[in-house]
């Protein structure tokens, strides 16, 4: 059935009609504190979340106030305007690959460069981002739907020191601003409206984490499809335009982000079918871009399917792949996610003549990749590789 009642007691819900309606349904949000909690996938009790200033975890008019602050400082604008200091900050990590003849590209592109390019958006000085980046990792398995007390209780230390830090940071910034990002969060006023302090700080490592977290699995589900589809990396190579195109497919086919969970907010009818408040829905946003309704051959990786002849996704007559999600909620980074997506795979197919998946250094996985075990986020545990 495509959709069906878990035993953790929320709907669950695999078409893309449907995971697009409750995505976007403004009668469904994030499951608030006083609603029915339940049990998550590995069987504990669900907490309600305490997280109650960062708008991942907020419903209108919260989240909506929160939002467009945040919104007016990280900009299109902003994000397009780095792009040429984002190959220049990549082009160190290809010639360190280049050097060693290869290498875990998970560590040597695949992490450090969001991480690079989120810091320098927010204006991280470089040799502290490499204290917190761990920190931001243990911090966003808090969100898994499968975590079980040791990974919460691993994400909660790591927040707590994420928070000292930032709170530190916003000191210095006060004192000394620059021009990135996290200066302009704390100067930021809108009609009188501003950021309090838990707010900004809460904020600001939420776009941190979520800055590269993802990115990073972006980066490397991409470059494992492309590798296991060498047709698709040939084409690439001779049609470097399509390189938007892959990025969208890559989404599609290999999703960062595997789900979401939305809650009825009011009572309310819901996908034909009468709801109470605190009823909620997994949306399974990985199952619903694979929906064979709405994508041929969903199975095949096919880095032509969004290039403009056939219909980009910015059209909104097109079948949008679900991974940034929908509605309120949606990814406030996309854009700066798909450039950084645009830019690695463009550099790495014009800086490296061959790339071949190192199968001996995957040797205790029998030669295939291996998956971080998690549910709502999906990457890779490594991605060795050999280039010339």
């Amino acid at each position: 059935s495509p959709r069906w009642d878990s035993a953790f007691g929320s709907t669950v819900l695999t078409t893309y009609s449907d995971c697009m309606e409750v995505l976007r349904n403004p009668r469904l949000g994030r499951p608030e504190p006083d609603m029915p909690q339940g049990t998550t996938m590995s069987g504990r009790p669900q907490r309600a979340r305490e997280d109650t200033s960062v708008m991942l975890f907020l419903n209108p008019p919260d989240h909506t106030r929160i939002r467009g602050l945040v919104a007016r400082a990280f900009t299109p604008r902003r994000v397009e305007g780095l792009r040429g200091r984002l190959v220049a900050l990549l082009a160190p990590m290809l010639e360190d690959l280049a050097r060693d003849g290869g290498g875990d590209v998970m560590d040597t592109v695949a992490i450090p460069f969001p991480v690079a390019v989120i810091s320098e958006l927010l204006g991280v000085p470089r040799e502290e981002s490499d204290e917190i980046a761990p920190h931001v990792h243990d911090g966003a398995r808090l969100i898994d739907a499968a975590a079980d007390e040791e990974v919460i209780a691993r994400g909660e230390a790591a927040t707590a020191v994420l928070g000292e830090y930032f709170s530190e940071l916003a000191a210095r910034k006060r004192t000394e601003p620059d021009d990135g990002l996290f200066s302009a969060l704390i100067e930021l006023e809108a009609e009188g409206d501003r950021l309090s302090e838990v707010e900004l700080i809460a904020n600001t490592i939420l776009l941190y984490a979520a800055g590269f977290e993802t990115t990073s699995n972006l980066i490397g589900n991409g470059l494992r499809l492309l590798l296991a589809n060498p047709d698709q990396l040939r084409l690439l190579r001779r049609q470097p335009d399509l390189v938007a195109s892959a990025v969208w497919e890559v989404l599609r086919h290999d999703s960062p982000v595997q789900l979401n969970v939305r809650a009825v907010l009011e009572d309310t009818d819901v996908l034909g079918a009468p709801h109470v408040r605190g009823d909620s829905f997994v949306v399974l946003q990985g199952s619903g871009n694979h929906d064979e309704a709405v994508y041929e051959d969903p199975g095949r990786f096919d880095i032509r399917r969004f290039e403009p002849s056939a219909g980009a996704p910015e059209d909104e007559t097109a079948p949008t792949p679900l991974s940034f999600g929908w509605g309120a909620h949606h990814c406030l980074g996309a854009h700066l996610a798909r450039a950084e997506g645009e830019i690695v795979f463009g550099s790495m197919l014009q800086r490296f003549d061959s790339i071949i998946l190192d199968t001996e250094a995957l040797g205790a996985t029998g030669g295939v990749p291996h998956y971080r075990e998690a549910f709502t986020l999906r990457g890779l545990e490594s991605l060795p590789v050999r280039v010339q």
